[in-house]
């Protein structure tokens, strides 16, 4: 992994070595505590965003069944009552394709509030199920039975209040949902909120350290510049929590455009599945500094959480999506978004990019882009996003990056643009980390020598594991042979 940020140089005298030992371990140690407090607070912050993103996804299904017994128990009601006025059977289409539907919607509410834990609203589905039995069998069944009978007012009288009785349950089930989705979202932001505070904390500790080092080493390098050192220690420290897999080489760039001590919104992931199949993420969170740091920490734990509960990347960035614009404090957040899962059995790359173009495949000495297929993400809640296939040869080569490749401008301010990227990466070393470094010295010389956005690399080499599985095969083919 590369990482760029400015750099200064120090001298010492001999004398001053001596001085320096106590408080440059000192400073080590407090850098090491801090390194291991920041990878803690991530495990711990993962795990509880993860519980939470759970419990928030079980009560938005909650809902959604919710919604489907209110519409099939008003559609059996409106068939029924169509049928009583008319006569025409054909009314009674929509009760008879009603009624399996709500059974189905209860038994599917039923357990999505057991995976919220919410015990609050096993009465109501009781409650629901018992009062919809009774209008099914001792009213609507009677009435259709007997439309013109003694008892038909009787009846219909008794219906309208277990159906009365029955839009209390559905009203108390709904305000109960709210509730506890609202609680949900509060706790996922305050979660969130608090590992920014721990992440800014951490910048102030390894801030200070790097300062008390600094004045023992040198009084002629100014503090900024030891600050920028700091900043490239957290940088990497943020970064490379990715997984490896055997199936891929992985080469990554990243450079930070800001001049002071700051945490951007650029993000690279690749997430290993199982045995053959990952999940590769480049996003590129709007805004800096504490709020670009909640979300990106969104991002990344919500991304590895649903796709450990879906496999398909167009359903990952929708529920992500719904999840985003709930839970951001900022309305005008967004988040441009590429999410792919690499299938190395199938030799498949299914994925959906949200409003994210820098993504291109190399194949040989060709290269293209791959297709955008929705918006931006945490535009709109109804937003839908689509999902492409493309299918991988051994030693193909994709190029993830943020939009700091492309915007990147040279001395005249013409763009690089998508045309000038895809000649960046033609032009390049085939290996994943020359790759990266390539691009990132081209993007440098093309500006004239300073990055004025972020930019993050993520190079990923596909056929890594064909490739030992048939050095592996000729080599027992030799053996034999020699023997």
């Amino acid at each position: 992994m590369r990482t760029l940020f400015g750099r200064g140089q120090a001298t010492e005298s001999a004398p001053g070595l001596t001085a320096l030992r106590g408080p440059a371990f000192t400073a080590a140690a407090v850098l090491a505590i801090a390194l291991f407090v920041s990878v803690l607070g991530s495990v711990v912050t993962y795990v509880r965003v993860d519980a939470a993103y759970k419990q928030q996804n079980a009560l938005n299904d909650a809902q959604q069944q919710l919604a489907i017994l209110f519409r099939d128990q008003l559609d059996e009601e409106t068939g029924v009552r169509g049928y009583l006025a008319t006569g025409q059977k054909n009314f009674l289409e929509p009760f008879y394709a009603a009624r399996p539907d709500f059974a189905r919607a209860l038994d599917e509410l039923q357990r999505d509030l057991e995976q919220a834990t919410l015990t609050q609203g096993y009465p109501v589905v009781f409650d629901l199920r018992r009062s919809h039995m009774v209008w099914e069998n001792q009213i609507a069944k009677p009435l259709l039975a007997h439309p013109a009978g003694s008892s038909a007012q009787s009846l219909l009288l008794r219906g309208k209040q277990v159906v009365d009785q029955m839009r209390s349950d559905f009203h108390a089930m709904n305000q109960l949902l709210e509730s506890q989705s609202a609680m949900a979202q509060d706790a996922v932001r305050s979660l969130l909120f608090r590992a920014a505070l721990l992440t800014d904390g951490l910048i102030l500790l390894f801030g200070v350290a790097a300062i008390v080092a600094d004045i023992v080493r040198s009084r002629t390098e100014a503090s900024l510049e030891r600050e920028r050192a700091v900043g490239d220690t957290l940088q990497r420290a943020f970064l490379s929590g990715w997984d490896s897999c055997a199936f891929i080489d992985v080469g990554t760039a990243y450079v930070s455009a800001a001049r002071h001590l700051a945490i951007g919104g650029d993000l690279f992931d690749v997430h290993k599945i199982d045995d053959h199949r990952c999940l590769l993420v480049v996003a590129d969170v709007s805004g800096k500094g504490l709020d670009a740091a909640v979300d990106t920490a969104f991002v990344k734990y919500s991304l590895r959480s649903l796709v450990t509960e879906f496999d398909d990347p167009e359903v990952i960035v929708k529920k992500f999506n719904m999840a985003f614009i709930r839970s951001v404090r900022d309305d005008a957040s967004f988040v441009s978004l590429f999410a792919g899962v690499l299938d190395a059995t199938r030799h498949t790359l299914r994925y959906a990019s949200a409003g994210h173009s820098p993504v291109y495949l190399r194949r040989d000495d060709d290269v293209r882009q791959l297709p955008v297929t929705g918006p931006l993400v945490g535009l709109r809640v109804e937003d839908e996003f689509g999902c492409m296939d493309e299918t991988l040869a051994p030693d193909d080569i994709l190029v993830l990056s943020t939009d700091g490749l492309t915007e990147a401008r040279d001395t005249a301010g013409v763009m690089i643009d998508d045309a000038g990227a895809m000649r960046i990466i033609r032009e390049a070393p085939r290996t994943p980390q020359g790759m990266a470094d390539f691009i990132v010295d081209a993007v440098t010389k093309t500006s004239g020598g300073r990055i004025a956005d972020d930019l993050a690399i993520l190079i990923v080499a596909f056929g890594t594991l064909q490739k030992e599985e048939t050095q592996a095969e000729q080599g027992l083919a030799a053996a034999a042979a020699g023997g």
